[in-house]
């Protein structure tokens, strides 16, 4: 317990302090999951793993939740960090690969919103490791399995995180392997299956009006570190739909 609650004290302080309220009960494993995670994203990595392992054998509920997160999301950020962890610390691709496999699984079994990440970030940060791995078949294998998934987030506004994704992933290696021109048209296709605004679809035409290639993939990546709008949050301003 001491050094449970030298965590705590450590990540209900500093430049991005959590009340102490939320994540002081160590019997509670969605603080630990809390508490883990903040350990993770300050750096403590060793420490976070030590939190996040506690919480590999919990079973989330499946049950929705009244607001915010439920269960099942915070199993699978848990699950996250704990596969970038090990990554990390061993360079074990397969060991790191089990709580991808549980995060991805999580994922595909949730049937509410999220109100976290997208699902398809998580099948991302998957591919990025095996891609380190060189473990290009099953990076290959999965991408497709991604382009072609049914499952859009928002049918009306056609958003699919896991399509968007995967043409990121792939507008990310081309552009890597000097092919500028052919990474930037791929961008240009992930975008369709972004959530986008009235704003986003402002400088989507921005970036197609660009002749210049690399300024024109330039002006996707930017757009794809901004998040218009939630993934799956109903109801905000958006741009016209696209097909």
């Amino acid at each position: 317990m001491k050094e449970w609650n030298a965590y705590v004290d450590f990540v209900s302080g500093g430049e991005w302090p959590i009340p102490r309220g939320f994540v002081s009960d160590y019997n509670n494993w969605l603080c630990r999951s809390v508490v883990g995670r903040a350990l993770y994203f300050r750096e403590k990595v060793e420490e976070a793993m030590t939190v996040l392992s506690t919480v590999v054998n919990i079973e989330p509920s499946m049950e929705k939740p009244d607001s915010g997160m439920g269960e099942v999301e915070h199993k699978i950020l848990c699950m996250r960090d704990l596969a970038k962890i090990v990554w990390q610390l061993t360079e074990n691709s397969d060991a790191a690969l089990k709580f991808w496999d549980e995060a991805v699984r999580l994922c595909d079994m949730w049937p509410y919103n999220f109100n976290s990440v997208a699902r398809g970030e998580i099948s991302y940060g998957r591919l990025v490791m095996l891609w380190m791995a060189g473990k290009y078949d099953l990076v290959e294998s999965q991408l497709k399995e991604m382009a072609a998934s049914e499952r859009f987030e928002m049918p009306e506004y056609n958003v699919n995180s896991y399509r968007y994704f995967a043409y990121k992933f792939r507008a990310e290696t081309e552009y890597n392997a000097k092919n500028v021109h052919k990474a930037a048209l791929i961008f240009e296709e992930a975008f369709k299956y972004y959530p986008m605004s009235v704003e986003a679809r402002r400088e989507e035409t921005k970036a197609k009006a660009m002749t210049d290639m690399e300024e024109r993939y330039n002006k996707f990546l930017q757009m794809s570190k901004t998040q218009y709008i939630q993934w799956e949050v109903v109801g905000e301003a958006r741009g016209p739909v696209r097909g």
